[in-house]
């Protein structure tokens, strides 16, 4: 049974605390700025002491970042948790996370992506709570805040048993626009935005939520917090769909990582995957991300649909951890519709 977390609505408390990295230099300032825009469009904050701080690659030591996030957790005006961005090494959050402390709280929405899906993914595998992959904080701290960022307020507002849909968006941002200590312009985009099927068919397929992102996810395989395994069990009948996306990660790495993912359990009763625009990317001599898709997937026999909007090339959608999905993919375009149940 997933846990949906209340409705956020304007007037609640918005918990920003730094789990992997913090904010420093300008970018200090366009958290600042999203801050504004989120007061200005109707809601309240709380700030942890160690969100503007960083130091060898973190905001503090682990056990004061997961002190500042379950004190937000626990803080019943806090509706909601979106850290400013992801970072490195939340991972070294995870042995202290107290996992019956989680289960007694109401669960609130934590909404994030990159190393903040680390927490999410965790959350979810063990504790059954639904948990957002979307914009970061940070996203709100545009001049124009994109359409898409702004959506998901919209969808943290649903209550449990509603459903929503997502369509593939019209364009994308290859390059940033260049981001100056005073200036921060929205995204670029310039890109048009075609999905992609493996196997070059129109498909459909439905399943339960999961996933983020890939360069992180599988530091979690073989540790205390892998219960992916026991969580995906309880969904035999309706199956998984994942989705998953990377960053940094060359053609080598993917093939390598999605091998050890399914290695290991996790893609049993699989319906389906969602593969995000791929940011820092390289092939592999002569390897291709297209062979890595095809040399770890193909024996599943489900859809791999890529170049979804999804991960570090904006805009995207987002996507709930836990929820009940319906994917639909016709001509390089896709549907997603989710149901909370």
């Amino acid at each position: 049974m997933i846990k949906y977390p209340s409705p956020l609505k304007k007037g609640d408390t918005i918990g920003i605390c730094a789990p992997s990295s913090g904010v420093t230099g300008f970018f200090a300032n366009k958290l600042e700025l999203a801050i504004k825009n989120l007061n200005e469009l109707g809601y309240k904050y709380i700030e942890s002491p160690s969100l503007k701080q960083n130091y060898k690659a973190v905001s503090a030591d682990s056990k004061t970042r997961y002190e500042e996030f379950i004190s937000l957790y626990k803080n019943p005006e806090v509706k909601a948790i979106i850290p400013p961005w992801g970072g490195e090494f939340l991972m070294d959050m995870l042995p202290y996370i107290d996992f019956e402390i989680i289960e007694k709280v109401p669960p609130k929405w934590i909404l994030g992506f990159s190393d903040t899906s680390t927490l999410l993914f965790t959350l979810t595998t063990n504790s059954n709570i639904a948990t957002a992959h979307g914009p970061n904080c940070l996203d709100f701290g545009s001049e124009s805040v994109d359409q898409s960022v702004l959506e998901v307020l919209n969808i943290l507002s649903l209550d449990k048993g509603i459903s929503f849909s997502q369509n593939s968006l019209e364009k994308y941002q290859k390059e940033w626009h260049e981001i100056k200590e005073d200036v921060f312009p929205s995204y670029n985009l310039t890109e048009k935005v075609i999905w992609k099927s493996l196997d070059n068919e129109n498909h459909e397929f439905k399943g339960r939520l999961i996933g983020g992102c890939m360069d992180v996810l599988c530091k979690i395989i073989g540790t205390p917090y892998d219960n992916v395994k026991n969580y995906i069990s309880q969904f035999k009948k309706e199956g998984m769909i994942w989705y998953l996306e990377s960053c940094e990660m060359k053609a080598g790495d993917i093939y390598r990582t999605l091998w050890q993912m399914k290695e290991n359990g996790w893609f049993t009763n699989s319906n389906g995957f969602l593969y995000g625009r791929l940011e820092g990317y390289k092939d592999t001599q002569d390897f291709t991300y297209i062979d890595a898709f095809h040399k770890a997937l193909d024996n599943l026999s489900v859809p791999v649909i890529y170049d979804v909007d999804l991960g570090h090339k904006p805009p995207q959608l987002t996507f709930i951890n836990g929820v009940y999905g319906e994917v639909k993919y016709f001509g390089g375009k896709g549907e997603i519709n989710q149901i909370m149940k």
